[in-house]
């Protein structure tokens, strides 16, 4: 039977709602054995030119030292759909390489 490889393409660094600098939210993937691990820090058009730059810069330190594969990347949250793709396309542009959407808007108002 093949071994399990861990991969978690969703977490959060203190940049949003987690508690870890990115480092070390990457260094305990590490050791708890994951191959590969994604920072997708939540965030709209307010912060995107903020996290990103940030979160590539330190996955491209980390993947040049270490056995695991950092990915910067970002949730989009409660974007508004008229806006989603601007926003993915300028998130591709700073350096995402993965990106979760979270969030519905009601039709109702």
């Amino acid at each position: 039977m093949p071994s399990s490889i861990l991969i978690d393409l969703h977490t959060h660094s203190l940049f949003s709602d987690g508690v870890l600098i990115p480092a070390e939210l990457v260094r305990r993937a590490e050791v708890a054995g994951y191959k590969t691990i994604a920072i997708t820090d939540h965030a709209d058009s307010s912060n995107l030119d903020f996290i990103i730059p940030r979160i590539t810069q330190v996955c491209q330190q980390i993947n040049q030292l270490s056995k695991i594969t950092a990915l910067p990347g970002v949730e989009l949250t409660h974007v508004h759909p008229q806006i989603m793709n601007k926003l993915v396309h300028q998130a591709r542009e700073l350096g995402a390489k993965v990106i979760v959407v979270h969030g519905k808007l009601s039709s109702s108002r």
